[in-house]
């Protein structure tokens, strides 16, 4: 059934309101909130998800690998070491520098850093024949096993990756003086 309602400007027409419906219009107003929440809900699960994966990954990012000694990496001659490679050098120990010390295979002489198990230096000997393996980087072997003459292996904990970003560079101390400018006043 068309009626027609008039407003003061025009002539509209409208339909009359059926009972099906009516029916309808109820039965879609009570879905409407149902849905409405059920998008909610899984949104809220997927960023729930999202934050699960992100931890999951923040913390097996943080964890140190396991250390170990590759028998099957070749030795590579001090004077050919590049940087950020992965490497095994061989040779004499020269000097020993508390966690630190150099290894001298005859043509060069490399640094190498072995972290906190090499505080106290006791890990290798002046004179002692070793070959050891880590990543060249900034100069200086970074040491994750090291193999004595007896065949004795010392695997090391690898330092933790460097920190990047805002607040972990050198800080600015300011001025070295704390003398004024003679006009600043």
């Amino acid at each position: 059934m068309v009626t027609t309602m008039t407003d003061d400007l025009h002539d509209t027409p409208r339909h009359a309101p059926d009972e099906t419906l009516q029916a309808s219009e109820r039965a879609g107003r009570r879905l409407r909130p149902s849905r409405r929440n059920a998008v909610l809900g899984a949104g809220a699960l997927g960023i729930l998800a999202l934050g699960f994966a992100g931890g999951a990954a923040a913390w097996s990012a943080t964890q140190h690998r396991e250390a170990t000694f590759d028998a099957g990496l070749a030795t590579t001659p001090i004077s050919q070491l590049s940087n950020a490679s992965a490497v095994g050098i061989a040779g004499e120990v020269a000097e020993i520098y508390g966690n630190k010390f150099v290894v001298s295979d005859g043509a060069a002489k490399a640094l190498v850093e072995t972290g906190r198990a090499g505080e106290g230096g006791k890990l290798v000997t002046v004179g002692e024949s070793i070959t050891v393996q880590g990543r060249f980087r900034d100069g200086f072997l970074h040491a994750s096993a090291i193999r004595h003459a007896d065949q004795r292996i010392d695997e090391l904990d690898p330092p933790p990756p460097p920190h990047r970003g805002p607040g972990h560079g050198a800080r600015d101390a300011g001025p070295a003086t704390l003398e004024a400018p003679a006009d600043a006043n």
